[in-house]
């Protein structure tokens, strides 16, 4: 069964529960530590939100770099879905260096900030992970802040 089919047989019309089946989806792929090059969906809160202009607090990210307390990624969901799904096939096609994706999908992360969960996203879903709107994002005075405008305020 595919995330998407599992959402539409239970009649997920709101984001929160979508949110909430794509996280039990992947409980079997969770992990306590992170591999570059992998793409993985978690909860987070920046310890340095006042300084972020946004952030977002269901990152799906394509990790670069490790650091001793952190990590390096591109977060697709600062971009909008359907360039998500197109960088989510390169990704597939092993077509994509991190050079070439845009720099405001780069944003490094704490790892003590997460909720200590790491879900990987396999392959076989990664389309589908990249369609959903399973974004959150906040500005630094920690209120709600639409997606669109993120994603189409961060075009380059």
């Amino acid at each position: 069964m595919s995330v998407m089919k599992e959402i539409k047989d239970k009649n997920a019309k709101s984001i929160q529960k979508q949110r909430e089946i794509a996280f039990n989806y992947l409980f079997e792929s969770a992990k306590d530590f992170l591999l570059p090059g992998s793409i993985y969906f978690f909860e987070y809160n920046p310890k340095f939100k006042s300084n972020l202009k946004h952030w977002d607090k269901y990152p799906l990210v394509l990790v670069t770099d490790i650091y001793d307390n952190g990590f390096m990624g591109a977060n697709l969901h600062y971009t909008t879905a359907k360039r998500r799904t197109v960088l989510a096939q390169k990704y597939l096609n092993n077509n994509i260096a991190s050079s070439s994706m845009p720099d405001k999908l780069f944003h490094r992360y704490i790892t003590g900030r997460a909720e200590n969960i790491f879900f990987e996203v396999p392959d076989d879903d990664l389309i589908e992970y990249a369609a959903l709107p399973l974004e959150q994002f906040y500005d630094n005075k920690n209120r709600f802040v639409s997606a669109k405008k993120v994603q189409l305020g961060n075009r380059r």
